[in-house]
Order: structure tokens, then C-alpha cells, then sequence
């Protein structure tokens, strides 16, 4: 038999990821309702957002082509972002030049998740 006694006993090392996570996982919205979204979805999100925050926007066909990064097939990234596009998340928005590419944003909601999830950072 294992002594856990020793296993107990130790308290962990302050972590301040790990209290943003908790602080996020028991944050709610204004309507009272836990603010975190769908894991798959959060992860689509936050690619798009932070692909738009370094300037370096994705189309549509970038996103789809980007399995590796969100670990999930093209059709699959496809229904989450016409999914995130009908929640109001992001928007998709015609290139000037060619309309065929569809670029994607996040919207003022998805900044606005952002700063709330940003309050929520341990200092």
C-alpha cells in the first residue's frame, strides 16, 4: 500500500496560472451565467483574436488550413466558426481587392469577453 500521507501533507506552490484558471472557470457573465465559453470554441476564438491583435488577420481559408494549431478537420473548424460568426464572436469581412477572401475579426463582444477574462489575471 502507498503512504499518501506525505502526498497530503505538501501544499502547492502558489501558481498564478492556475488561480487565473480558477477565477475564470467560476467567473460569470452579467446575466449570471459562467462566462467561459465551449473549450473548442474558446480555442477558435482566442487564435482568431490574437492573430487580429498581432496585425496578421486570418481568412477563412487560413483558419481551415490551420488544423494543427486548433486540433480539430477542416469541417469541424468550419462549423465552429460559422457557430462563434452567429453568437456575434467574430465577423467575417470581404478583402477590398479580391471578395472571394473573407477575412475574420473578432467583434466588440469577443474584445470585450477579452478585458473581462483579462481582469481576472492574478497580479
Amino acid at each position: 500500500m502507498t503512504d499518501t500521507s506525505s502526498l497530503l501533507a505538501a501544499a502547492p506552490a502558489p501558481n498564478k496560472h492556475l488561480e487565473f484558471l480558477a477565477a475564470l472557470y467560476q467567473a460569470k457573465n452579467s446575466e449570471g451565467e459562467l462566462m467561459l465559453l465551449d473549450a473548442a470554441d474558446q480555442r477558435v476564438l482566442e487564435f482568431i483574436a490574437v492573430q487580429s491583435f498581432l496585425k496578421k488577420p486570418l481568412s477563412m481559408m487560413q483558419i481551415l488550413m490551420s488544423r494543427d494549431v486548433l486540433f480539430s478537420g477542416a469541417s469541424t473548424i468550419s462549423r465552429k466558426v460559422d457557430a462563434l460568426r452567429q453568437a456575434g464572436w467574430i465577423r467575417t469581412v470581404a478583402d477590398a481587392t479580391d471578395r472571394r477572401i473573407k477575412w475574420l475579426e473578432p467583434t466588440e463582444q469577443a474584445w470585450a469577453y477579452f478585458e473581462r477574462v483579462n481582469a481576472l489575471m492574478p497580479e
